[in-house]
């Protein structure tokens, strides 16, 4: 008999779909090695159908993958004491999912049929057999007619179920348009299940776990044929082994990045994405970003990120405007620290310093230059610090980002530029200038806070008065005028420039690429 099958796309399905396809083509793959033909499929932009010869022989093969990859849940820990050796589910977020029984022989024992060796060929059996039932049933997922489920929704399906039926983000339909917050726990048909735990078995899922979190990253493309190619693209840029990231720092090590936190692990994907796959960045596409907290009840939380192609361009730009720049993350944002003004042991503040790289991470894949620039600002316990290497770069991703948008010379920059060292200085002892600097809502208190630290040059010191250009103001008041539409990107500017030449002198004989410390 000839199974005939066709699944089509879901936005939430759509990875899985794709992973599934992936896990076909490896069977193809080695059915024709040995001169087999059991089963054929074809990936469409808006379906995955596939024909079944060999129903046996089909199961076999599918079972005995999903097995394989089942392993890839799993680390294997050894007693330093006894050497025995036992299986722990990863901290990887597909493992907050998976329920698991009691431990046999130290082997970890997934409640889902799926996952079990013993039940895993009965268990697709069946799913395919109750998939050629019609039935008066609908999916509340995929709109198909199925006359029985073969498991009810849940997260292992579908990552926004939980128990609580406001958070679910379960689809319901009436007249044809869709909304949620319904209990429609039993509405999936057997194939949805399939495809949605294939799901978590899939490499080219990206994530990053924390002690407390995890986040998912999922792809989201218009048709399945391009999820497809951009996926195939960048899987080698990751190590689905890895236990807490899987973004690669060297595509040729196994070693992976500790970004502080979501929109860095974006940033730094998009990095990894231009400098070692050699992609177009403008082909990346909306991610839908799920996070899911540690605990007995998952409130799963949602975010649906793009990206604009000016910072996807930028990225770009970036790296090749300098033939020796990483990038962004690499250059910079990874590089920053925030050093306390009573110096501890490391020397600066650890969680300080990666709640900072994410805000200014997420300031720049947001495009908000004034968010970047406000985070750079000296607080009363510490403040920012990076060595010269930064600082050029630093000032090449000004350049890029906001001053060649603004139409102004750019040998003009270099007023900012002094204007930024005259009040770094005056703000040494009176910080609440720059704080004031930053604060100012329209041009007339942008005005007052200047006429204040023109005041303050007379109280300089001689060494540093020594080292600022007093007619810079004059030339800063001149530039506003007449670029007056344009003085709030002025003020961030300023600020930025402020803050990084008030963090020169405490910190600029510490090589700070030999800190460490970063919390996973």
């Amino acid at each position: 008999m000839k199974f005939e099958i066709t699944i089509y796309r879901d936005p939430w399905l759509d990875n899985g779909l794709d992973n599934l396809s992936r896990i076909l083509q490896m069977l193809k793959e080695e059915m024709e090695l040995f001169g087999e033909n059991h089963f054929q499929f074809e990936i469409y932009k808006d379906k995955l159908s596939f024909e079944i010869y060999d129903f046996e022989k089909f199961t076999d093969d599918l079972a005995r993958q999903l097995i394989y990859m089942r392993n890839n849940y799993l680390l294997v820990e050894e007693k330093e004491d006894t050497g025995e050796k036992k299986e722990k589910k990863k901290d990887f977020i597909v493992l907050q999912v998976l329920q698991e029984n009691k431990k046999i022989g130290g082997k970890i024992n997934f409640k889902d049929r799926l996952f079990n060796p013993e039940e895993t060929k009965r268990t697709i059996k069946e799913i395919l057999k109750l998939s050629y039932k019609d039935g008066k049933n609908r999916c509340v997922l995929c709109g198909r007619s199925f006359d029985k489920s073969f498991k009810n929704l849940q997260m292992a399906a579908y990552p926004l179920v939980t128990k609580i039926k406001s958070l679910s983000g379960v689809r319901t339909y009436k007249d044809g348009v869709s909304y949620a917050f319904k209990d429609y726990y039993t509405s999936l048909c057997p194939l949805c299940y399939l495809v949605g735990v294939c799901e978590w078995t899939d490499g080219g899922i990206i994530h990053r776990t924390f002690r407390d979190k995890s986040y998912l990253f999922l792809p989201q493309k218009s048709n399945l044929v391009e999820l497809k190619s951009f996926k195939e693209r960048y899987i080698k840029l990751l190590n689905e082994s890895s236990r807490w990231s899987n973004i690669k720092v060297n595509i040729k090590r196994d070693e992976t990045e500790n970004t502080p936190g979501k929109f860095s692990t974006l940033l730094c994907f998009y990095e990894k994405m231009v400098v070692d796959a050699s992609l177009d960045p403008t082909t990346a596409p909306h991610w839908s970003l799920i996070e899911v907290p540690y605990g007995t009840v998952k409130n799963i939380k949602h975010l649906e990120i793009g990206v604009k192609e000016s910072i996807l361009m930028l990225i770009k730009e970036f790296k090749e405007h300098e033939n020796e720049s990483m990038g962004i993350y690499s250059d910079i944002i990874k590089q920053i620290y925030f050093f306390l003004d009573k110096p501890t042991r490391s020397g600066f503040d650890n969680n300080k310093t990666q709640e900072i790289r994410e805000k200014l991470s997420e300031a720049i894949i947001n495009d908000n230059f004034r968010d970047f620039a406000r985070n750079f600002l000296p607080e009363k316990r510490g403040k920012i610090g990076f060595s010269n290497e930064v600082r050029k770069s630093l000032e090449d991703l000004i350049y890029l980002w906001r001053w060649r948008k603004m139409g102004i010379p750019k040998e003009k920059l270099s007023t900012i530029k002094s204007v930024g060292n005259i009040v770094a200085k005056v703000s040494k002892n009176n910080l609440s200038l720059l704080y004031k600097l930053d604060k100012s809502r329209n041009l007339a208190e942008f005005w007052t806070v200047l006429r204040e630290i023109s005041r303050k040059l007379l109280s300089l010191e001689d060494k540093d008065r020594k080292m600022i250009k007093p007619t810079s103001l004059e030339e800063l008041i001149n530039l506003v005028k007449e670029y007056e539409e344009l003085w709030k990107e002025i003020r961030d500017l300023l600020v930025v420039y402020s803050c990084m030449f008030y963090s020169i002198g405490s910190e600029k004989d510490k090589d700070l690429k030999t800190q460490r410390g970063e919390e996973r």
